[in-house]
């Protein structure tokens, strides 16, 4: 029987969890015998074990790093417990954290499987070190190169641009398609429920930006086109921590004065009761990112029957047909997503529940994605 391991340090922390866990419970249904190391435990699977502290806030950086090596330490123990044969990694950043632990994997003879979903660093919270840069350039490089077995993405425009930057993984590439989140609504409260119990006005239109508020999202973008919007019952939620921008200095400084209080900012973690609140209290969701590779806040707010309004970024418009499910706007364009935002409170003809839903069931189940990785898993 074929043994795999997924080590995922992110989890709760930045909604992985949902992903990790149907990855996890499709593999096993394949008859793949599969472990998820995790900051979380789910009841009545020993198949999730916690081997990371989940924080949301609050915690120093060297308690952070101690709590993250004795997690990376104790996932080990179990993969030599299991006899694991197969590492599943969420590969983000590339630095020498990442690529510690996957020297240890290959230390203990994993065949290395990299699940890739950012193709190149995203996240600017630090300053520009020029050392650690070339440093974290060589090491993607060594690790894409010669490093894994097998590579995924999640958007046939992020494995484009993964080739461009290493060639060598031509043939030990494969594009899975996001998984969808149907299952995850809860069954309360209702729409009129969340607005209630989020405090928002009965009569008023609701725009969320939610999740992690960095540079590449493009919340600058949103709040310059709130200014364009020129109408009072349009509202702007935003719900996520901050990583490398201040969300309140943003919009003091792009937002004018008569339009700030249509500004409502939550700049915290989020938990799941909430966001599931504010993903039903409000009428559609805005993505205006400047760069992406694949998007679980886009698979989310479609699995919730939202309409999205996403930047015409490669990797949205394999999911969103412009006008049928969602709508585009020309990326870094503020003018024309208000015209967008103004399109869709006015239309008519908006998209519809079956025209947001048919793809993702279609496109999206986590079976496929599984299916996709089994025989690879195989070898």
């Amino acid at each position: 029987m074929t043994k795999s391991a997924i080590l995922d340090y992110v989890g709760r922390k930045a909604g992985m969890d949902y992903f990790s866990v149907r990855m996890h419970r499709e593999l096993c249904k394949l008859g793949v015998a599969n472990t998820l190391y995790t900051n979380f435990e789910v009841p009545h699977d020993s198949g999730v074990r916690q081997v990371f502290t989940f924080e949301s806030a609050g915690v120093s950086k060297s308690k952070a790093t101690l709590r993250y090596a004795l997690g990376i330490l104790r996932a080990f123990q179990g993969i030599r417990r299991e006899g694991s044969r197969h590492f599943i990694f969420h590969y983000f950043k590339g630095g020498i954290r990442e690529a510690l632990v996957l020297e240890l994997a290959r230390w203990h003879g994993q065949r290395i499987h990299l699940l890739i979903h950012d193709v190149e660093r995203l996240d600017q919270s630090t300053p520009p070190n020029w050392l650690k840069d070339r440093l974290d350039r060589f090491l993607r490089s060594r690790i894409l190169g010669r490093g894994c077995h097998h590579a995924y993405t999640f958007s046939q425009a992020a494995a484009d641009e993964l080739l461009h930057h290493a060639p060598g993984l031509k043939g030990r590439l494969t594009v899975l398609r996001h998984g969808h989140f149907l299952d995850l609504p809860a069954p309360s409260p209702s729409p009129e429920e969340a607005r209630v119990l989020q405090g928002l006005e009965k009569n008023r239109f609701y725009l969320l930006f939610f999740g992690q508020i960095k540079e590449s999202k493009g919340l600058d973008i949103l709040l310059e086109a709130m200014n364009l919007v020129h109408d009072p019952d349009i509202h702007l939620v935003i719900a996520g921590s901050a990583r490398d921008v201040d969300p309140q200095d943003l919009i003091e400084s792009l937002v004018e004065p008569a339009v700030q209080n249509q500004i409502h900012l939550h700049h915290r973690y989020i938990s799941d009761q909430e966001r599931d609140s504010w993903f039903k209290a409000c009428d559609a969701m805005i993505l205006p990112y400047r760069r992406i590779y694949n998007s679980g806040v886009l698979m989310m707010a479609l699995s919730y029957g939202k309409t999205v309004i996403a930047s015409d970024l490669p990797a949205n418009r394999e999911i969103i047909q412009n006008g049928v499910n969602g709508y585009l706007f020309e990326n870094g364009n503020a003018h024309d997503l208000a015209q967008n935002i103004l399109r869709l409170k006015n239309a008519s003809n908006r998209p519809t529940f079956e025209a947001i839903m048919n793809p993702l069931r279609t496109n999206h189940s986590w079976d496929l994605m599984a299916q996709q990785m089994k025989p690879f898993l195989g070898r």
